[in-house]
C-alpha cells in the first residue's frame, strides 16, 4: 500500500516501495494545500514518510522508515538513511549522505558532499524547552535557536552530538562519539567530550596503508 496525497509531483522513473506516504499535510495544513516536489529517479524505501511543502532534487534515496518533515530544500543525489528524521526548515546540499538513525533538527544547513555517520544528533535549542525558540527561530545570529551548519565535505563520525548553531568547517572531521560545543575550523579534526582539536586533516593516516599521510579524504575533493 502506498499513499500519495494531492499536489505531489514526482519526476521520471521513481521506485516507491510499500507503505510509503508522500505529501502528508503538516499540522495546520489541509491535504493538497502544500506542494511536494521530488525530482527524477528517486528510490523511496519501505515506510518512508515525506511531508508536503518540500522540494527535493534528482536521484534522491531514503532508507526504510525515513521521516522528512515540511519546509525543506534538498539537492540532487542526497541519501537519507533508515530511521533517520529530518525536521522542518532544513537545507541539504547535493551529494550529502546521512546514515541511519540520525536526528537532523529544524533549521539545519548541510552543504554539498557532507557525510554524516549513523546515530548522529544535531540540536537547535540550548535550553529546551525554551519558549523563545519558536518565537524567534530561525535567526542566524542567535545560536540558541538555530540548527548547526555543516560545511561542504565535512565528515561527522558515528554517534556525534552537535550543539545548536555550531559551525563545522569545510573539510573538517568530527570523531565518533564527540560532543561538539564550539565551532570547528576548516580542515581540522576534533574529538572528545567536549570535542577539541587534535590534529589537522592533512595529518590523518590510513591504518591500512591505502593512502599516504594527509590523503585519507583526497578522493572526496574535486
Amino acid at each position: 500500500m502506498i499513499k500519495i496525497y494531492k499536489n505531489v509531483k514526482i519526476g521520471r522513473d521513481p521506485i516507491i516501495e510499500d507503505f510509503v506516504i508522500l505529501g502528508k499535510p503538516p499540522k495546520g495544513a489541509k491535504p493538497g494545500q502544500l506542494e511536494l516536489i521530488i525530482g527524477d529517479y528517486p528510490i523511496l524505501r519501505a515506510g518512508t514518510i515525506i511531508y508536503a511543502g518540500n522540494v527535493i532534487g534528482d536521484h534522491f534515496q531514503t532508507g526504510d522508515n525515513a521521516r522528512i518533515r515540511e519546509g525543506n530544500w534538498i539537492g540532487d543525489s542526497v541519501s537519507i538513511g533508515t530511521n533517520t528524521i529530518v525536521e522542518c526548515g532544513c537545507e541539504i546540499g547535493e551529494g550529502v549522505r546521512i546514515h541511519s538513525n540520525c536526528f537532523i533538527c529544524e533549521y539545519t544547513h548541510i552543504e554539498e558532499n557532507a557525510w554524516i555517520g549513523p546515530c548522529v544528533t544535531l540540536t537547535n535549542v540550548l535550553h529546551p524547552p525554551c519558549p523563545i525558540f519558536k518565537k524567534h527561530a530561525p535567526i542566524p545570529e542567535e545560536k540558541c535557536c538555530n540548527g548547526p551548519v555543516i560545511k561542504r565535505n565535512a565528515v561527522i563520525g558515528a554517534g556525534a552530538i552537535i550543539l545548536p548553531g555550531i559551525i563545522i568547517g569545510e573539510n573538517a572531521v568530527v570523531g565518533a562519539g564527540s560532543v561538539v560545543t564550539k565551532d570547528v575550523p576548516k580542515d581540522c579534526v576534533v574529538a572528545g567530550v567536549p570535542a577539541k582539536i587534535i590534529k589537522r586533516v592533512e595529518e590523518l593516516k590510513c591504518k591500512l596503508g591505502f593512502y599516504k599521510k594527509g590523503e585519507v579524504y583526497s578522493w572526496r575533493k574535486p
